[in-house]
């Protein structure tokens, strides 16, 4: 517990003052411990700030993971997973889960430079990932993805759109439309769910 409450205080240091005036004396202070207690946890400053990185990264992925998984569980039916889709379709477009991506890309860019926090990264992904699958094989399994379409397809597809995707501000060629984004994304979701005609064939 008092590991994470370190790593909670660091990853509020770094989103206050950022990498380059990240302050331990002020991370000891937030978590109300000494800098000795700190040092018996991390071996130095870097050691620290690559730690937080991977802590907060995985609260991050595991966080945006559940957009994928909590409206997919219980989901028996064709109907029922267009609108399980349509609830992920929403919830991804909530103002903080733009916040969280660019976090989790500022993440990895960090780890790009760090071996340590790289590897704690790849170690979350896989978490994440291993999460995402557990949720999509039942629907494998329930005959409920369009021929064609498989489980890792169908989460990879999601992944990119909602793990990937950041607010593009301005006027530029890749503007769109709130309303034309969200139809866009619902036309990709029917188009991945088995139809009745398509069962029949089967």
């Amino acid at each position: 517990m008092t590991r994470d409450r370190i790593l909670e205080a660091a990853a509020l240091e770094i989103e206050r003052n950022g990498l380059t005036q990240f302050r331990v004396k002020r991370v000891a202070l937030e978590a109300n411990i000494s800098i000795a207690l700190l040092y018996s946890y991390f071996e130095d400053r870097e050691d620290l700030i690559a730690a937080t990185v991977v802590y907060r990264f995985r609260q991050v992925l595991v966080g945006l993971a559940e957009i994928f998984t909590t409206p997919l569980q219980g989901v028996e039916t064709t109907d029922e997973l267009r609108a399980a889709l349509k609830v992920m379709i929403s919830d991804a477009q909530l103002p903080f889960r733009t916040e969280a991506r660019i976090l989790r890309i500022e993440s990895m860019s960090f780890a790009g430079h760090n071996e340590i926090a790289s590897l704690g990264i790849a170690d979350a992904k896989r978490e994440a990932s291993d999460l995402i699958m557990r949720h999509v094989q039942p629907l494998i399994e329930k005959n409920l993805l369009a021929p064609g379409m498989t489980g890792v397809a169908f989460a990879r597809i999601w992944y990119a759109l909602f793990f990937g995707q950041i607010s593009l501000e301005g006027e530029h060629a890749l503007s769109i439309n709130c309303d034309d984004w969200l139809m866009a994304l619902e036309v990709i979701a029917t188009s991945m769910i088995r139809t009745d005609v398509q069962a029949l064939v089967r």
